[in-house]
């Protein structure tokens, strides 16, 4: 009956009539296109709604140190990745019916929904290799040697794009006229799910060497959330696909299906802008100067400004302090606190409580300060050179950058 139903034209007169050949067919209870499947398209509308409202606020906010660093041209393309995805599941998780354009099985599975899971997930990769690249292997994020793997990524996705769909339909995917259904082989759907579990076992790798960066960025911990995400929804997906092929026939399966990948697209990419980003309205200068202060503590400042272009102005002007006499320096830091204390102190109206924490905030970078200054071997005359005075590597400006950091940039 399938064989008949995939070589002849429509076997029904009205979608009441198709939905009794399909349960003949399939031997199983179908679920009619409806208000349910609206709702679903609506709601996951939304959540991108929401998601974009961080991302324009991000963009609004470009400039914001804490924002910069997270690579907002690089989480723009995720977003836009992650929208087309969802723009693929529709028609083939079952929501629409696939009549006119959306008959175009190939398209919309192998150039929209797949080829864009693919892009999603290799931005992931590829942030992942411009910090290992960085903090691991100490080299730049340029020259072939970097763009190399990216162009690896991209291309032999493409590639596998134009070959299944230069293979005939019955191989891999193809529209069944007669019941208006898309058709996948099983060996189309183990050979894709097995590129995309390549490319999450790539992301695990790269987290797993980036599991010793101790930064203010928190990046291994980002990737931490982001790999259970992951990993989670290949689970999802894999056990849905070999245990349930009809999916998109049964509703609890396909709404399951797609807002899975909906709260999962979004939920990584508010991993990655969200804290920043609300940071930036609620406490704007006190998150910087205090993001700031943590960086140089971190000892990775030189790397982070090289390649994210991040200049070192902040609650102390260390670049002051590179070739300065201590009690030059105790000056510095002295000016510091009382400048930040003056800010902090600037009375908001109806924010008491805040007033409270910014002083605390005070105290805690000016007690930093001093065991910084503790931390000085001073010169025992003038005209000796301690070779144990302090390493300016995590709090030096951007003037003192060495060559070697200059020419990198994460991505």
């Amino acid at each position: 009956y399938l064989g008949m139903a995939l070589g002849s034209r429509k076997l029904y007169s009205s979608p009441e009539e198709r939905i009794a050949v399909l349960e003949e067919m399939f031997d199983m209870d179908i679920d009619p296109i409806g208000r349910m499947d609206t709702m679903v398209i609506a709601l996951g509308c939304a959540i991108f709604a929401i998601t974009g409202v961080f991302i324009i606020a991000a963009w609004t906010e470009h400039t914001y140190r804490p924002i910069r660093a997270k690579n907002l041209p690089l989480t723009t393309v995720l977003y836009i990745s992650g929208i087309l995805w969802f723009v693929g599941d529709l028609p083939m998780n079952g929501h629409v019916l696939l009549k006119g354009a959306f008959s175009e099985c190939k398209f919309w599975n192998i150039w929209v929904r797949v080829l864009f899971c693919f892009i999603y997930t290799s931005v992931l990769s590829i942030r992942c290799y411009a910090l290992d690249r960085v903090f691991n292997q100490n080299k730049p994020t340029k020259g072939l040697a970097y763009y190399l793997p990216s162009i690896i990524f991209i291309g032999s996705y493409i590639a596998y794009s134009i070959v299944t769909t230069a293979v005939p339909g019955r191989l891999t995917i193809g529209y069944a006229e007669a019941v208006e259904l898309c058709t996948t082989t099983k060996g189309y759907v183990i050979a894709t799910l097995c590129l995309l579990w390549l490319n999450w076992v790539i992301i695990i790798t790269m987290m797993i060497r980036l599991r010793n960066i101790q930064s203010t960025f928190n990046e291994f911990y980002e990737f931490l959330f982001i790999c259970f995400f992951g990993i989670a929804a290949m689970i999802k997906t894999t056990t849905v696909h070999f245990t349930h092929p009809k999916y998109p026939l049964v509703l609890g399966y396909r709404i399951a299906e797609t807002l899975g990948d909906v709260l999962i697209i979004n939920g990584i990419i508010l991993i990655i802008m969200a804290y920043p980003v609300v940071m930036s309205l609620v406490h704007n200068k006190e998150y910087e100067r205090e993001w700031l202060l943590r960086l140089r503590t971190d000892g990775l400042q030189d790397m982070y400004e090289a390649n994210l272009n991040l200049r070192a102005e902040g609650p102390a002007h260390y670049a002051r302090m590179n070739g300065s006499s201590p009690n030059q320096i105790k000056k510095s830091m002295a000016e510091e606190c009382t400048r930040d204390s003056r800010f902090f102190d600037t009375p908001r109206f109806g924010h008491n409580n805040h007033e409270q924490e910014d002083t605390g905030m005070v105290r805690n970078i000016c007690d930093s300060y001093r065991a910084l200054e503790e931390a000085i071997v001073v010169p025992h005359n003038r005209g000796t050179t301690s070779k144990h005075c302090f390493e300016t590597r995590s709090v030096s400006s951007l003037e003192t950058v060495d060559d070697g950091p200059k020419g990198r940039r994460i991505l």
